[in-house]
């Protein structure tokens, strides 16, 4: 199972049957599964989620590799013969998802107390925790050059060859990234030039767009800057014990809500709605604080993690994006992203 790798997973559309096939075989035919898409081990303690609800259910839900984007696309393509039970996704893909009609309606145990904000009235995504995009900065690995503090600082030569952030045709972590960059620079649902111009120029100090997880690249500090959620940071620098620095820079940044959706025609309908339901239990809700995701949950951090956070006046700079606008953007801005700035070779 865990010699098939994403990018053979995006090549053959027999990939995936075979995996979950395998998996089935793997965990044996007594045994109950849960398939999620998006469930990357090193994301929001996903790995300590999942190892989690299987000591307390017995329930397995197996890692999966794909980021939000990849994740809706594969439930289109999987539509005729569902294979995935739930997905995760950043806020604006998975609302896009719903959209396409993709998940079907489900409000798990504690839905009224998430807020109206943060959930599509009709159960078909809803918010599990949030996240910023922050600088993940590995101090050590950038030597000489001082810890960047802004958006514009990044552009500076300083920096050539030093920075990553995600393909955002592949995670919706580094599409919110592009998407509020845009908003951030003056540009808007429909009029992407003003980011597009920043990443443009910021492209002269990218060393790559992964399509993949590269937490363990950042901590080694192979990529001494990450574009990334702060969650994501926190956890190298306090669980890891990582030299890293969590930035939220001064001109601002954008703070994104993390959803979960069921998917229509789930395999595993019942074992899927328990799951969706002990996602939003404190004793969950604390497992992904332990990642350094914000619970959706008021008052599920523990309180020798919330005195690791920045202190919430860095927070007063991440601006809530609109969902609906973004989602209705996504293909376009994802496409444009394709054409002007991968399109360079990288």
């Amino acid at each position: 199972m865990s010699s098939i790798t994403t990018s053979e997973m995006r090549k053959s559309p027999l990939l995936p049957i075979l995996w979950i096939a395998a998996a089935g075989a793997l965990l044996g035919a007594g045994e109950k599964l849960v398939i999620q898409y998006d469930c990357i081990p090193s994301y929001a303690n996903w790995e300590g989620v999942t190892a989690l609800y299987k000591k307390v259910s017995g329930v397995t839900v197996p890692p999966d590799a794909k980021g939000s984007s990849v994740a809706m696309l594969a439930l289109e393509k999987e539509k005729d013969h569902p294979l995935a039970d739930c997905a995760y996704y950043s806020g604006a893909i998975g609302f896009q998802a719903a959209r396409k009609g993709l998940h079907q309606p489900y409000k798990p145990k504690g839905w009224e107390k998430i807020p109206d904000t943060l959930k599509d009235p009709d159960g078909l995504w809803w918010t599990v925790h949030t996240s910023a995009i922050a600088l993940i900065v590995n101090t050590k690995a950038l030597g000489e050059a001082p810890v960047p503090r802004s958006w514009a600082d990044l552009l500076k030569p300083a920096y050539k060859g030093t920075i990553a952030y995600d393909d955002p045709t592949w995670g919706g972590t580094s599409y919110t990234f592009v998407y509020g960059i845009n908003e951030l620079m003056g540009g808007g649902a429909s009029n992407f030039r003003p980011g597009l111009e920043y990443l443009s120029k910021l492209d002269a100090n990218v060393s790559s767009y992964p399509r993949e997880s590269v937490y363990n690249a950042v901590l080694r500090g192979e990529i001494p800057i990450w574009i990334n959620a702060d969650g994501n940071g926190y956890k190298m620098r306090y669980a890891d014990n990582g030299p890293v620095e969590v930035v939220i820079p001064t001109e601002g940044t954008f703070v994104m809500p993390l959803v979960m959706g069921m998917a229509k025609g789930a395999p595993h309908p019942k074992e899927t709605k328990k799951y969706l339901d002990w996602l939003l239990s404190d004793q969950a809700q604390a497992e992904f604080a332990r990642g350094f995701f914000l619970p959706v949950l008021a008052g599920s951090v523990p309180e020798d993690l919330a005195a690791k956070f920045l202190p919430p006046s860095e927070y007063k700079r991440a601006h809530t994006l609109d969902l609906a606008s973004m989602a209705a953007a996504a293909d376009a801005l994802k496409k444009a992203w394709l054409d002007e700035i991968r399109g360079s070779g990288r």
